[in-house]
């Protein structure tokens, strides 16, 4: 039957299910409400838009849209910088990524989405031979680099670094070198984990730093230090820094302390003790710049000796390149790494979005609420659910459990379903890119190949992310289950991306 219509039944059955569920979870949702704000109602007639212009792409040869991938990547800037200017931009949760026309709006990142895996996927099929050289990978990174930059400004940071996935992953269907994209890996994950993980301890060693001083030490006298800087203390411990903002009876206060060499001594000792017991020897490396710094050079210098030991001797020694690249590229990674922490370092805000979804409970309740209240309500679906109009966390004027009927309607499924239907569902979502991903491997040409990997990609990872982040295993992030979540933008741009898969699975047939 999908040869006689062209058309891929496996995938478009998988798309309307999902979307349907999606649908189906906002109905219940808005069922026990007096005054129904119409999400359901409007998600219909998203998904009527969707599917009209997933059957027009579908009509549409999908070459065209690698003949036009630069305009459209253009278009797609424009509509970027055209967000962020007052008046036309529109704010919504705090971040100016809409667009509004009278009632209508749009947000300008997904359209930049779809557009900047077209572009890739177009100069990817041009550089094919090159992709294993490092200088044929530049261009690919800014044309990721710009929207994602124009995204983060919003701010918008769940958008603008689920595009880093994707590039990586066409990167490495489309033939770069691993070495290269290990590189790139290596150095992003080094250089921002390194600075994150000695600002999450600051902020978990607070609570045990008061209680060493009470309990271990005995040293009733210190325990003001804690509540007076709170973070800032570890500033006064080690340089002896004291803010401008301490008033002057607390600062009187500090200054005795410091006066005082045996209560800075005790001060000393019981931060030694507990960021050992916290973080152990990795925590103690990584605060020690100097010996960093020492470590990154060291390694940049070995690097640069093997490098240019194979370029001198020829072919013969081309191995190196699997020892001076890894090790060159951790050398320039720990460079960065302490140059971030010392010059900007992380703020409070980002530490805890990012990192509460490890240890919650070592944070405020107010701050890990997000994650608590998913969990609690997945949780208390059980098996099969609580039923489909049940569930008081997820329902409601005012749900225990925020977006949920956006960023965490997958916890309000999973409320409602239970385990069972918490895993139907996942199972659909993931057969989407999977089915993508099969497409993308029967395509005709390179370009059609690639484009599909890019979109499947660009579903898998917006599904990963999200569901990631319902169960508490990610951080935070404003990231849209594709298909599922409420919002037009988000839904046209994700048949959209159907659209052209179902182009690429039509052009199979085609002489």
């Amino acid at each position: 039957m999908g040869k006689t219509f062209r058309i891929d039944f496996i995938l478009f059955g998988l798309v309307v299910s999902a979307t349907l569920a999606g649908i189906f979870t906002l109905y219940a949702q808005e069922s026990v409400l007096d005054e129904s704000p119409g999400r359901f109602f409007r998600q219909v007639v998203f998904f009527g838009i969707g599917l009209v212009v997933c059957f027009a792409l579908r009509k549409l040869q999908y070459q065209t849209l690698g003949d036009y991938a630069l305009p459209l990547y253009a278009v797609a800037i424009v509509l970027l910088l055209i967000t962020l200017i007052p008046g036309i931009g529109s704010e919504s949760k705090g971040a100016r990524s809409w667009i509004r026309l009278g009632p209508v709006g749009f947000q300008s990142s997904e359209v930049a989405k779809l557009c900047t895996v077209i572009l890739l996927a177009k100069y990817l099929e041009l550089k094919e031979k090159e992709m294993f050289k490092l200088p044929s990978l530049i261009i690919p990174f800014m044309i990721a680099m710009l929207p994602m930059m124009l995204i983060v400004v919003q701010p918008d940071f769940g958008g603008a670094f689920s595009l880093a996935p994707i590039l990586m992953s066409m990167l490495f269907v489309a033939g770069a070198d691993i070495y290269h994209i290990g590189s790139v890996l290596m150095f992003f994950g080094v250089s921002i984990s390194i600075p994150l993980y000695i600002e999450y301890h600051k902020i978990t060693m607070i609570d045990p730093l008061k209680l060493y001083l009470a309990e271990e030490l005995q040293k009733p006298d210190l325990l003001p230090i804690v509540p007076i800087l709170n973070l800032d203390v570890w500033k006064f411990i080690d340089r002896g820094l004291i803010p401008a903002s301490v008033a002057d009876q607390d600062r009187s206060y500090l200054m005795g302390i410091l006066n005082n060499a045996s209560l800075l001594q005790d001060l000393q000792e019981a931060a030694a003790a507990v960021r050992y017991k916290s973080g152990g020897l990795l925590l103690l490396l990584f605060e020690n710049i100097t010996l960093l710094v020492v470590l990154g050079s060291l390694m940049a210098l070995v690097a640069l000796v093997l490098v240019v030991l194979r370029y001198t001797q020829g072919r013969s020694l081309e191995g190196l390149r699997k020892a001076y690249i890894p090790l060159g590229v951790l050398g320039i990674s720990l460079l960065a790494a302490t140059t971030f922490h010392t010059a900007f370092s992380f703020k409070y805000h980002q530490v805890v979005r990012v990192t509460a979804f490890v240890s919650p409970e070592k944070f405020p309740r107010d701050l890990a609420y997000q994650i608590r209240a998913s969990k609690a309500a997945i949780g208390s679906g059980q098996v099969v659910g609580r039923g489909f109009f049940e569930g008081d966390m997820t329902m409601g004027d005012r749900p225990l459990v925020p977006e949920a009927y956006t960023d965490f309607i997958f916890t309000a499924w999973s409320e409602r379903m239970g385990f069972l239907g918490a895993v139907a569902l996942l199972l659909v979502l993931i057969g989407i890119p999977l089915r993508s991903l099969q497409l993308s491997f029967e395509a005709r040409d390179r370009f059609g190949s690639l484009l599909a990997a890019g979109i499947a990609f660009m579903f898998f990872y917006h599904i990963a992310l999200n569901t990631g982040i319902a169960l508490g295993l990610l951080p935070v992030t404003g990231i849209p289950l594709s298909f599922v979540s409420y919002g037009g933008s988000h839904l046209v741009t994700c048949l959209a991306g159907v659209g052209i898969l179902l182009s690429v699975y039509r052009r199979r047939f085609a002489n």
